[in-house]
């Protein structure tokens, strides 16, 4: 097996930034923005103002729950009927957006908690959502940089490159002659949150005590307060100055960040052409293997060396420029680790990939993450089957799922950090799987 010095090998290769300036953001500042609990009051009214989206989810949820009746769902033999749901609940996310999309998306890299017709039910809400008029963006753009905004530029496309959820991309051009992509808050996306908010705190309440499975309120809470950050670009700008200071690995790019003009509502950022990594495996299957390599030991490097991670790993948020660099698009959502935690994952890893931990080291470092309780096989099989060949092997869901059974049966806490660090793994690890490459150290095998 080859060590993690080897990874560390091919990091230091590339421990150039693409660009050579500096700024003075620190990688492991506190970007957290804690969400509010909400009283009962507080989710009634928010279901009054967005009564239209909870009656359709109430409709929604009771066509699933007919579907299911009174049987388990998750049998092999239910597949059917995961399907059937799961295109009802993908399709009720859509129509609701925002928070919805979020949901949809963050639940769609997670095969710990569901069966995979519902991931692949939910990654179509990972692509392209129908645009928004250019009249509103502009309104929006007024807000932000005055009603003559559009003299600080040559020219400033109508038409969108991208919709998401929350935000709309628009390319342009500066004054400076630089081409940029101006990525724009969609309008009432926070006053809708908030409604959504409300009623999701109130709703993973009422689940937790029924679902043993998972911890509703600690996975709803993750992702309302990662959602809540996402709608305000100054956390985004925050996080993607941070990470562009970082000595990423050769062929890893990050755009530089036109701060100046960034506010709450609008980002800028130099654009950068290229096309996304989806389309390029699927033109160019040779190019699988070293791309995907270099994004694997890119987060690796992430994680354990700058204690800060892009977090929401999906193929659209990466570009393959036209010298083969991967380029990383969106801060929005970021892991951000305490000093102890990255050096625990440092350890953690390179032990693991060495296979030269003993009981007692494993449950040290575990501990020192953040975990509480636990066996030493438990863990060792929680972080282990992800650098393993286990990956070329097992289902991801299945593979998830007997793990997680077996954390609950120790009773073992999972601090936020690994849920973050987990769902990049699970994706990555997915995108390994799908076109069978394995992770480097395993080749010399």
């Amino acid at each position: 097996m080859v060590n993690m010095g080897t990874v560390s090998t091919q990091v230091s290769e590339y421990n150039k930034n693409p660009y050579g300036e500096v700024v003075s953001t620190s990688a492991h500042d506190d970007f957290a923005m804690k969400t509010p609990k909400a009283t009962n009051r507080e989710a009634a009214l928010s279901a009054l103002l967005g009564m239209g989206r909870y009656r359709r989810a109430l409709v929604t949820i009771g066509q699933i729950l007919m579907l299911y009746g009174q049987q388990g769902w998750r049998y092999p033999e239910k597949a059917h009927l995961h399907q059937k749901s799961a295109e009802k609940l993908a399709a009720l996310c859509e129509r609701n957006g925002v928070t919805w999309i979020k949901a949809a998306q963050f639940f769609s890299n997670r095969p710990d908690i569901l069966p995979p017709e519902y991931l692949h039910a939910f990654q179509r809400l990972q692509d392209t959502v129908a645009p928004v008029p250019f009249a509103d963006i502009s309104k929006q753009l007024a807000k932000t940089w005055g009603t003559d905004w559009s003299s600080q530029f040559k020219h400033f496309s109508h038409k969108p490159v991208a919709t998401a959820s929350i935000a709309q991309v628009h390319k342009a051009q500066l004054l400076t002659g630089d081409w940029v992509a101006v990525k724009v808050l969609l309008p009432d996306v926070r006053k809708i949150f908030n409604q959504d908010r409300q009623v999701f705190e109130w709703a993973a309440r009422i689940i937790k005590p029924l679902v043993k499975e998972i911890d509703a309120v600690q996975v709803v809470g993750q992702l309302l307060a990662t959602t809540q950050k996402e709608l305000d670009f100054k956390h985004e700008a925050k996080h993607h100055i941070a990470f562009y200071q970082c000595e990423h690995m050769a062929g890893i790019r990050v755009p530089r960040l036109y701060h100046d003009l960034c506010t709450s509502r609008v980002l800028v950022t130099e654009w950068v052409n290229g096309e996304r990594l989806r389309d390029v495996l699927s033109a160019q299957p040779d190019k699988a293997k070293p791309l995907l390599q270099r994004l694997f030991v890119s987060y690796l490097q992430q994680v354990t060396e700058f204690g800060l991670f892009q977090a929401d790993p999906h193929p659209g948020n990466f570009l393959v420029d036209h010298q083969d660099n991967i380029v990383i698009l969106d801060f929005g959502a970021m892991g951000v680790l305490q000093a102890a935690e990255t050096s625990a994952y440092q350890a953690l890893f390179s032990g693991l990939i060495q296979n030269n931990l003993s009981d007692e080291e494993l449950l040290a470092l575990f501990q020192q993450a953040g975990f509480v309780g636990g066996k030493a096989q438990s863990l060792r099989e929680l972080s282990g089957y992800m650098l393993t060949n286990r990956l070329a092997k097992e289902s991801t869901w299945e593979s998830a799922q007997n793990i997680m059974r077996q954390l609950r049966a120790d009773k073992v806490h999972i601090p936020d950090s690994y849920v973050g660090i987990s769902r990049v793994l699970i994706t990555l690890g997915g995108l390994l799987q799908l076109y069978e490459v394995l992770p480097p150290w395993q080749e010399a095998q």
